[in-house]
């Protein structure tokens, strides 16, 4: 059975091929595209209109090889700062974070556990700016807090609440990830792995560190696709 963290990843990836072949070059977004998804995909993220030089320095952020286009490697790295925010300002607010699961519903189920029960502090600051702002709704938004609630999921328990570390981790892969990982754990990898993402060395992953392993995971999903989608095509 898929799982939440792979629905979220299969989100990730079918939300930029929706825009990305409106126009132009199928495999990247053009600006039009691109501000397009942000408009329908990341209500929140877009909750007051961007003017046009807000625009810009989007695009300039996103488009390493100023091409005037996003590719999927790209978006993906947005996408990981855009997490990265959302859990900054949910650690912040735990009660924002259980309005946000519950706007869920089926999305989060029973694993809406995993981050408000870490962070029982009550949160002051953002609660007005929550409760004046429409609940998230766009599925790419729901597919990012699954994101962030799988890594408190695991990260809380045992040690530092907000790492991950190699037992937590490799639970969280087997359990979230089977499809990647087939049930059965490489450790000679999953060493490698761990060592590529811990930039602090710390041997444990924070999460800016599991939003860039995500990132990857979610860009391996996009070549399968695109692979698919060729021999899709082959055969018509």
């Amino acid at each position: 059975m898929t799982t939440m963290l792979e629905k979220a990843l299969a989100t990730i990836v079918m939300t930029f091929h929706k825009y990305s072949g409106k126009e132009g070059d199928k495999f990247k977004l053009s600006r039009s595209e691109l501000k397009e998804l942000l408009m329908n995909e990341l209500p929140a993220f877009n909750s007051k209109r961007m003017d046009a030089g807000e625009f810009q320095k989007i695009i300039s952020d996103l488009d390493h090889n100023k091409d005037n286009e996003v590719d999927f490697q790209e978006f993906t790295c947005f996408l990981a700062c855009v997490t990265m925010g959302f859990d900054e300002f949910f650690r912040g607010c735990p009660k924002c974070l259980k309005q946000f699961l519950a706007s869920l519903g089926s999305w989060a189920g029973k694993d809406s556990e995993g981050f408000e029960k870490h962070f029982p502090r009550e949160g002051k600051q953002d609660q007005v700016w929550w409760a004046k702002r429409n609940k998230m709704n766009g599925s790419l938004e729901e597919a990012l807090g699954v994101l962030i609630n799988t890594f408190h999921k695991y990260s809380g328990r045992e040690g530092d609440k907000l790492k991950l570390n190699k037992r937590e981790m490799r639970e969280l892969l087997l359990q979230e990830l089977p499809t990647f990982v087939k049930g059965k754990i490489d450790e000679p990898g999953f060493e490698h792995m761990m060592k590529k993402l811990d930039d602090d060395g710390d041997e444990e992953l924070d999460f800016q560190e599991y939003a860039v392993f995500l990132a990857l995971t979610a860009s391996l999903c996009d070549e399968f696709f695109r692979e698919c989608s060729d021999v899709s095509n082959r055969k018509m």
